[in-house]
C-alpha cells in the first residue's frame, strides 16, 4: 500500500518541478510598472489601447503583447500598431525602457512615434544592451534618429521603413554587428557606411522614391557592403540598364528581388548573370520582353525564380536543365514554351 501510493506521488511531484522550470514566476515588479508607464504614454492623451494590462494583475508575463523568461524577466514586447489612429504625435521618453534588462525583441511599428525623449528625469546613460530586434517602421521619425543606434549595442535586426528620413543616410552609429537593415519607402539618395555596420547581410530598398542619377549615386553607394547576401530593391521604378556596375562588387548576394520596376529588356540578365551565388531571384512585373537569354544558364545556384507577370517569349534556353539546384519555378503570365528537352521543369 506504501509503496503504491509512492509510486503514484512521484508524477505529481514532477510535474509540478516541471512547471516551476518551465512556467515564468512571475514578472518583476519594476518592470511591471514599467509596462503601466508605457501603456500610459501609448495612450496619451486619451487612447484605450492594451485594457488587459492593470494595476491589480501581478502577472505581468501572461499580458497580452508580452513574452517573458522562464526567469520572469521580460524578453519581448510586441506592440505595433497599439496606439490609436486618431492620437497625435507621439513621442517616447525612452527611460520608460530602462528597467528591461532582458529584452531581446520590441516592436514598436504603426505607432505614430515622431521621435525620443532622451532620458527624462533620469541621470544615468540610455543603453539596451541586450536588444537583437527593433522594428520602428510606418512612423513618423526623420534623419534623427539614426544617432540614437548607438544604444542598442548588440541590434542585429532593423526596421526603419517607411518613415520620414531623406537624403543621405549615415549609418555611422549603427552597431557592428548589424545583420539586417530594412530602409524602405523614403526619399534616399545615399547610404553610408563609414565605421558602421560593415558585415550587413540583408538590406531592403524597396519603394524609394529617389529617380533617375539619384537612384544610380544610391546604387553605387551599395559598394559598402560587400557581404550582402540579400537585396531588396523591390517597386523603385527602375528602367533600362540603370543597375550598370552597382553591382559589381556584390558577388555573395543569394537573395535579389527586383519586382515591380520597368526593367523592359531581357538584357538584365546580362548584368545578373555574374552573381553567380544567386540562390533566389525575383523579377515578377518588370515589364521584361523577348526572349530569355541564356546568361541566367551561369547562375547554378539557383534554387527559385520567378519572372512571371512580364511578356517574355519564345522557348526557355535549353542549357535551364543545367540548373540542377533549381526547385521553385515562376513563368506564369508569359507567352514562353517549354521544349521538349526542358520537360521536367513542370514537375517544379
Amino acid at each position: 500500500m506504501g509503496l503504491s501510493l509512492h509510486i503514484s506521488i512521484v508524477p505529481v511531484i514532477l510535474m509540478v518541478v516541471s512547471l516551476q522550470v518551465w512556467l515564468p514566476l512571475g514578472c518583476l515588479q519594476e518592470e511591471r510598472a514599467a509596462l503601466l508607464q508605457l501603456k500610459d504614454s501609448l495612450n496619451y492623451p486619451n487612447g484605450t489601447s492594451l485594457p488587459s494590462w492593470t494595476k491589480g494583475d501581478a502577472h505581468c508575463c501572461y499580458w497580452e503583447s508580452v513574452e517573458c523568461s522562464y526567469t520572469g524577466r521580460v524578453t519581448e514586447l510586441y506592440l505595433g500598431g497599439v496606439r490609436n489612429g486618431e492620437l497625435r504625435d507621439w513621442y517616447l521618453n525612452a527611460s520608460l525602457f530602462l528597467p528591461f534588462q532582458e529584452l531581446i525583441t520590441l516592436y514598436l511599428a504603426d505607432n505614430q512615434m515622431a521621435g525620443w525623449v532622451e532620458n527624462k528625469g533620469v541621470y544615468q546613460p540610455f543603453k539596451m544592451n541586450k536588444l537583437e530586434h527593433l522594428d520602428l517602421g510606418y512612423n513618423r521619425l526623420n534623419n534623427s534618429i539614426l544617432s540614437y543606434l548607438d544604444w542598442f549595442s548588440s541590434l542585429k535586426t532593423l526596421d526603419i521603413s517607411y518613415n520620414r528620413l531623406e537624403g543621405l543616410i549615415d549609418l555611422k552609429e549603427c552597431p557592428s554587428n548589424l545583420e539586417a537593415l530594412y530602409l524602405s519607402g523614403k526619399n534616399i539618395t545615399k547610404v553610408v557606411a563609414l565605421g558602421g555596420p560593415t558585415n550587413l547581410s540583408a538590406l531592403y530598398l524597396n519603394n524609394i522614391t529617389a529617380y533617375g542619377s539619384s537612384f544610380q549615386t544610391l546604387l553605387q553607394s551599395l559598394g559598402a557592403f560587400p557581404n550582402l547576401t540579400t537585396l531588396g530593391l523591390g517597386d523603385n521604378d527602375l528602367r533600362g540598364r540603370i543597375l550598370g556596375d552597382a553591382f559589381l562588387n556584390l558577388k555573395n548576394l543569394e537573395l535579389l528581388d527586383l519586382s515591380y520596376n520597368t526593367l523592359n529588356s531581357s538584357n538584365i540578365f546580362q548584368t545578373i548573370r555574374i552573381m553567380t551565388s544567386l540562390k533566389t531571384l525575383r523579377l515578377w512585373d518588370c515589364s521584361l520582353n523577348g526572349q530569355l537569354p541564356t546568361g541566367l544558364c551561369d547562375l547554378n545556384h539557383l534554387e527559385d525564380l520567378d519572372i512571371s507577370y512580364n511578356d517574355l517569349s519564345g522557348f526557355l534556353p535549353p542549357c535551364l536543365a543545367n540548373l540542377t539546384s533549381l526547385q521553385q519555378l515562376d513563368l506564369s503570365s508569359n507567352h514562353l514554351k517549354i521544349p521538349m528537352s526542358l520537360s521536367p521543369l513542370y514537375n517544379l
